[in-house]
């Protein structure tokens, strides 16, 4: 069994009766109501921040032009493929005229 925290809080006699209502409601104890309302609690923080900066970057990254040559640290075009030396004798090719539409 994992190890626990016990945590202690305060709330209003209406937040109390309120989330007492909604817990019953739910057929869940005081206790069970209090780890779900965490849970969620914890997940909502963690969702991405629409005001993040980061998305002022990438909006600034797609209103910029893209260059007429595109630039790459290969010295040809060879660089970026690598030969497949493979044999072709286990490749099948499908019929596609065959098929049934």
């Amino acid at each position: 069994m994992s190890e626990s925290t016990y945590v202690q809080t305060e709330l209003s006699k209406e937040e109390y009766r309120h989330f007492k209502s909604l817990a019953q409601e739910k057929g869940l104890s005081l206790t069970a109501a209090l780890r779900e309302a965490t849970e969620v609690w914890m997940e909502k923080q963690e969702q991405v921040d629409p005001d993040d900066p980061l998305f002022e970057i990438l909006e600034q990254l797609d209103q910029e032009s893209e260059p007429d040559i595109p630039h790459t640290n290969a010295a040809t075009e060879e660089d970026l493929i690598e030969e497949w030396s493979g044999e072709t004798v286990d490749i099948q090719f499908s019929d596609s005229s065959s098929s049934e539409e």
